[in-house]
């Protein structure tokens, strides 16, 4: 493949910027419909590799529902759903455990060592608690085994960037699937989004990025012109207050909101269908997606 022109002033240029954040924690979400495209996440692996090498420390939390949902038909279960969401048995959470831990997981740790990034598996580096919601009249309703985010291992996390080490260009790139450890040790399916605010936050990251598969938060869903590049807090909850952010986007925006209260610099949601549209956060002044500050 013949390798597109770099003129040395852009080159010159892109190692400043990326340098001057060398040292500053990313962590990344990957999932849902930026993974089904091959060309896509070819390139995220691609901008998560170089960024790695270069110095910047980069932990890779990712989740798979749409490859859970083809393992779940082929084993001829039914998803089913409690107020509105999936309810998660022993049948489905093997699914889940499997397709996440032995078949996502492992893959994007030997495609990222293929790009020669130190990439490695981390299964073990959160905590969580049964997820159980309110219902009507307080009635608390069990999703199985679904868990919410409590503890993440963030020594583990931190000796493997190599911020215990003595400076050095790059540590280990951790990689987590969206799973979670009870207190019993027993596996518990947790989202992807809020497993990756729960690392940003307990990590004080200098950049939480959520892949996804819409340009960012659109004042108008059916233009992707509308484009609204940067919000704070309080913006994007008036935004969701008036059905502006509605939908699927809801949860991606309070994410971001989970990941910054938990001590994290800024969230960003970028589309992840678009190649190398995480590259373009380190080498550009602006970029396309949507950013959310305090």
């Amino acid at each position: 493949m013949t390798e597109p022109p770099l003129p040395s002033a852009a080159f010159a240029a892109a190692v400043q910027r990326v340098s001057a954040q060398r040292g500053q924690i990313v962590v990344v979400k990957l999932g849902g419909s930026a993974m089904e495209d091959p060309a896509a996440t070819e390139a995220c692996l691609r901008s998560i590799a170089v960024l790695s090498r270069l110095g910047i420390p980069i932990v890779l939390v990712h989740g798979g529902g749409k490859p859970i949902d083809r393992a779940m038909e082929e084993a001829g279960l039914t998803p089913k759903k409690v107020a509105g969401r999936r309810y998660t048995d022993e049948a489905t959470l093997a699914i889940v455990v499997h397709v996440l831990k032995d078949v996502i997981n492992a893959d994007l740790v030997r495609k990222l060592r293929d790009l020669g990034a130190a990439a490695f598996a981390v299964s073990a580096a959160l905590g969580a608690e049964r997820l159980l919601l309110s219902g009507p009249g307080g009635q608390q309703i069990d999703l199985g085994h679904v868990g919410k985010v409590t503890r993440v291992d963030s020594d583990l996390l931190r000796s493997a960037l190599g911020e215990r080490d003595a400076p050095r260009a790059s540590g280990t790139l951790p990689v987590i699937p969206s799973l979670a450890l009870d207190t019993h040790e027993k596996w518990l399916n947790v989202n992807a989004d809020t497993a990756a605010a729960a690392v940003a936050g307990a990590m004080k990251a200098d950049k939480a990025i959520f892949l996804t598969d819409t340009p960012g938060v659109l004042r108008d869903r059916t233009d992707p012109r509308s484009l609204i590049p940067q919000l704070t807090g309080n913006e994007a909850r008036e935004l969701i207050a008036a059905a502006v952010i509605a939908g699927g986007m809801v949860p991606k925006v309070e994410a971001c909101f989970e990941a910054i209260a938990g001590g994290a610099k800024s969230a960003l949601i970028l589309d992840g269908r678009v190649p190398y549209s995480l590259l373009d956060v380190f080498l550009h002044d602006t970029f396309t997606g949507t950013a959310i500050t305090r």
